[in-house]
């Protein structure tokens, strides 16, 4: 599966400071967001992309392919955490492309994680046939939600009466923000805990359009930030569109960016806050949870239009750590065949589940269901059915029922969810 360096091109492992912007550039690029030339664009990326994990491969035409994996935690059913590489920056310019870069890169990216005893890889990839190729599989997904706000309406009983949000802004939102996150993470797997530099964006104060599209991570379009908090219990951000429609009526758009909160009460109150905003036709939210209570708290979800994307990727490198450190919603005993062309995964793998903790061994034992590691990362959060995924011929079972037996093992008590993809 490996591919050798084409004559006249070198692999780079930590790009120079100097050459940084041309790393960025050669990455946003060729995903057709062509880098401004503000400096805080550049150095904002900077510190959450560093340079010393970086991955090119140039030429004599300079760098023509890109990658980097950045050192993260994976919140796992049960609250434990695993050490993952975040793995992201993939690129390569379309005059190189089928040569085998993307493959190179990806072998060092994943032979660095199991140096630096990584459990497994974590993507969000541009498009879904490129990576399930490398044994990475969805493994959390998400809802983008569109509510017109009048028609959808809150119900009375909605949670947090009363509670009121204040307006939070610069160095007290990024660590309201950052407390809060850090609550909100613990309860929730599938996030992905992002490196403290990205939490920068809510206390720098944008110098040009561009590089509030950039801290926005809301794309184009809007006007400036704003932010709102409940103690250290709840942080949303936002930006407004204005509009208005034939008649004259207000009808803005309000994107919200960062919506966290700790519990169920406190969600409830930002929620009301929100809708209350005076001037808004419609809400749009960049994620919502498989499971988010929103559409029990709307008095008509027909008014939410929701598109169910693919979130979180995983791409396992050791199975029996991974498995060990969840906690399972039922005991029970598989055996699990694991098909990796990389090798990092392959084997016959025993997990015994008492009191919902797991134990995982290496076994030579005939097994109970048969997958590729792809299928494997996509399941292990049970965020994804395994009977769904085996009524699409891509798990294989001796018996239907211990397809029943991982899902009713494995399916947390909440749904995976990744609030942040970096």
């Amino acid at each position: 599966m490996s591919h050798t360096l084409p004559d006249g091109f070198s692999l780079v492992e930590g790009i120079p400071e100097d050459r940084y912007p041309e790393w960025l550039g050669c990455w946003l690029t060729t995903l057709a967001t062509p880098t401004d030339p503000d400096p805080a664009i550049v150095d904002f990326h900077r510190q959450v992309y560093p340079p010393e994990r970086a991955i090119a491969i140039q030429d004599n035409h300079g760098y023509g392919a890109t990658n980097t994996s950045l050192d993260c935690d994976l919140v796992l059913p049960g609250g434990a955490t695993v050490p993952a590489a975040l793995c992201t920056g993939g690129s390569c310019h379309p005059t190189l492309t089928r040569r085998g870069l993307m493959t190179i890169m990806l072998d060092r990216v994943y032979r660095r994680a199991a140096e630096e005893e990584k459990a497994l890889c974590a993507d969000s990839p541009s498009e879904w046939p490129i990576y399930q190729r490398f044994g990475h599989g969805p493994a959390v997904w998400y809802e983008y939600a569109e509510i017109d706000v009048r028609r959808a309406g809150l119900r009375d009983d909605v949670p947090g009466a009363g509670i009121r949000p204040r307006r939070v802004t610069g160095k007290e939102a990024q660590e309201t923000a950052q407390r809060v996150y850090a609550l909100h993470a613990a309860a929730t797997p599938g996030e992905v805990i992002p490196p403290a530099a990205f939490w920068d964006r809510l206390s720098t104060e944008p110098s040009s359009p561009a590089l509030e599209t950039t801290l926005s991570l809301s794309g184009p379009g809007g006007g400036p930030r704003h932010c709102a908090a409940i103690e250290n219990r709840g942080f949303v951000s936002y930006r407004i569109t204005p509009g208005w429609t034939a008649e004259q009526a207000p009808n803005g758009v309000l994107k919200v960016i960062d919506f966290l909160a700790a519990d169920s009460e406190t969600a409830g109150a930002l929620w009301r806050y929100l809708f209350s905003i005076d001037m808004i036709g419609e809400i749009h939210v960049r994620r919502l949870s498989m499971d988010d209570p929103l559409r029990w708290w709307v008095t008509d979800a027909r008014w939410m239009r929701n598109l169910r994307r693919d979130g979180l990727w995983l791409r396992l490198l050791d199975v029996p750590r991974t498995l060990e450190a969840r906690e399972w919603s039922a005991d029970g005993v598989l055996t699990i065949r694991v098909h990796d062309a990389r090798g990092y995964a392959a084997g016959t793998y025993r997990l015994e589940v008492d009191s919902g903790v797991g134990v995982c061994r290496r076994t030579t034992a005939e097994h109970d269901l048969e997958m590729d590691v792809s299928t494997l990362g996509a399941i292990v959060l049970g965020g994804t059915s395994a009977s769904g995924v085996h009524r699409g011929g891509r798990l294989h079972a001796r018996d239907p029922r211990h397809v029943r037996l991982w899902d009713v093992m494995a399916t947390p008590e909440r749904a995976p969810f990744v609030s942040y993809l970096l």
